[in-house]
């Protein structure tokens, strides 16, 4: 009889086992029960946990795209794109801030391109992203968006203190003046600049100092050239000057300029500016 008794516990243990091992293996993540319908809304970007969560990072400026790959059972009939700022609906987006796509068939690739913006800058974007089929479902995902602000974009926010002026024909010599080092200029976004020559100037090294009145600074869309003009305190006559871009971040800007001082007994000598991103005010 306890022998009988043992093996009845025996069986009863290894039902229970064996029932729990084939649960584990059927089991349905997430993703399964989401999918399992055949309705799918996928982009091409990084994916993050959950479902239809996804993420992307860009500077402003830069130009945002990605597929959105839609696949349904039935046909489909429309994508939906909402934008929102700090999980609000940004209005200015589309129609109140909705951009509605045409879709067709049960197979639908959209690529959906965005153009960042310096207000999107240090915001919490999002763009959600729905499908509907013929049959009236509706498959959702999300891409919430990171933009930084772009080297370009943080020139005119920051006071740029020149602190280096490296002759380089000499071996990289250093040759800032003491009276340079208090020097620093504003490039405004209106294209306007600000050279500011601070406590030390108008005696010594720096006596002809503001004798050039600048006028205005261009960066070229490939950022490779740094371009400002200016005129003589005493001559109207516009004279520009063109530097390659050595350096760019939005801590550093370095400009490297050839000026030919061939009158002095020299030949074409090349100077590498350095600036340091400092507060504006």
């Amino acid at each position: 009889m306890k022998a009988f008794k043992r093996f009845f516990k025996y069986c009863l243990f290894s039902g229970t086992l064996l029932h729990l091992m084939s649960c584990e293996t059927d089991e349905q993540g997430p993703e399964d029960f989401f999918d399992r319908d055949g309705f799918t809304v996928e982009l091409s970007a990084e994916k993050t946990l959950g479902h239809g969560q996804y993420r992307a990072s860009a500077e402003s400026g830069d130009v945002v795209s990605v597929d959105v790959i839609t696949t349904s059972q039935d046909n489909l009939t429309a994508l939906k794109i909402t934008k929102t700022v700090n999980l609000a609906v940004d209005a200015t987006f589309g129609n109140s801030g909705s951009l509605v796509v045409d879709a067709t068939g049960s197979d639908f690739t959209y690529n959906f391109s965005y153009a960042t913006d310096t207000a999107d800058v240090d915001q919490f974007i999002g763009f959600t992203f729905e499908a509907t089929d013929a049959a009236g479902k509706k498959e959702v995902s999300d891409l919430t968006l990171n933009v930084t602000l772009s080297p370009r974009d943080n020139l005119p926010r920051r006071r740029w203190a020149l602190t280096s002026i490296l002759h380089v024909n000499q071996g990289n010599l250093e040759v800032i003046k003491e009276c340079e080092k208090d020097n620093s200029m504003l490039l405004n976004a209106d294209s306007t600049i600000v050279i500011d020559y601070g406590a030390d100037t108008g005696a010594g090294d720096c006596l002809f100092d503001g004798f050039n009145i600048y006028d205005k600074w261009y960066l070229t869309a490939d950022e490779k050239q740094f371009t400002w003009e200016f005129h003589g305190l005493f001559d109207p006559s516009t004279t520009v000057e063109t530097f390659e871009v050595r350096t760019l971040t939005t801590d550093e800007l370095g400009l490297e300029l050839e000026v030919d001082l061939t009158v002095f007994g020299l030949g074409i000598e090349t100077f590498l500016y350095t600036y340091k991103a400092v507060p504006r005010e």
